[in-house]
């Protein structure tokens, strides 16, 4: 059984850390997480290896300023090379969801399967802010016409949530959480892994989180989801106000093939409700 917490060094001197999670012969996931998260929100799951990345300037990995969405899958490749996994699939959550597409996309012949668990979709279509809350939706279109507002935005989180991560939380998420949300939010375990990881993945600072916000929201993903060939699965909240399921629709009307999952009364967190379902579908 593995567990481990540990790190690489890339072909251009930077570090990259990732958690490895379960055993060495199972099927590999490579898991994305989302904003305000690292590799410390993977989780393991039976008769998997689930390997969770931390993007650069993220937890522990060397930040880089001239990163793209694109670029992701170089990294990706490396860490799968030092390994030695030949194969494995990719799934993104969250403002993860750029990255696992682009990892799908750029790795095809290497990715056995792709999931989105309540990702986003691309922005730059007609109706891509339906069903978000109403202070997401008023702050993205301001954010891509200025993307330096990111900096704004981000600039108090790390003070703030090495001070109380809890309230840092509830400040910057809480209250445009949908209630199915909150409830799956009280349980201690849950919330404690979510807390302990946004904490970490405020370490170096406030600069990659603004550059995180401008990659994932205010700037093109260079990769177009119909150019994506592998089997593909899709898991929404129907009560998410983040990532509601109308992006999860235009995913799977753009990805041919593409199955989708809407849970009823569920919101964002059902990615980690469904967790063990969702890993066991990708290594199938």
């Amino acid at each position: 059984m593995i567990d481990t917490d540990t790190s690489m060094t890339l072909a251009d001197g930077r570090v990259l850390a990732f958690r490895d999670l379960g055993e060495r012969d199972a099927p590999a996931v490579v898991f994305n997480p989302g904003f305000m998260a690292c590799r410390l929100t993977g989780r393991a799951a039976p008769g998997a290896r689930v390997i969770t990345v931390d993007r650069p300037g993220i937890g522990a990995s060397s930040p880089s300023d001239r990163r793209t969405v694109a670029q992701w899958p170089h990294d990706v490749e490396q860490l799968a090379d030092q390994l030695g996994i030949d194969t494995f699939a990719v799934l993104g959550h969250s403002l993860g969801s750029p990255y696992a597409l682009a990892t799908a996309r750029a790795l095809s012949p290497r990715v056995r399967s792709l999931g989105v668990a309540c990702g986003f979709a691309p922005f730059d279509r007609e109706h891509a802010l339906d069903g978000l809350n109403q202070r997401m939706a008023k702050a993205l279109p301001a954010l891509r016409r200025a993307p330096w507002m990111a900096r704004l935005a981000t600039g108090s989180l790390p003070r703030q949530y090495r001070r109380d991560p809890a309230a840092a939380f509830h400040k910057q998420f809480g209250r445009d959480l949908p209630d199915c949300d909150q409830r799956a939010l009280t349980d201690p375990l849950e919330r404690e892994q979510l807390l302990t990881a946004a904490v970490e993945a405020t370490r170096q600072g406030a600069r990659p989180l603004a550059l995180e916000m401008q990659l994932g929201f205010a700037r093109p993903w260079g990769v177009e989801p119909s150019d994506i060939t592998v089997p593909t699965h899709l898991w929404y909240g129907e009560d998410d106000t983040l990532t509601p399921p109308q992006m999860g629709r235009f995913l799977e009307e753009q990805i041919s093939g593409a199955e989708l999952t809407i849970f009823p009364g569920e919101g964002h967190m059902a990615a980690f409700i469904h967790w063990f379902d969702i890993i066991g579908t990708l290594v199938a």
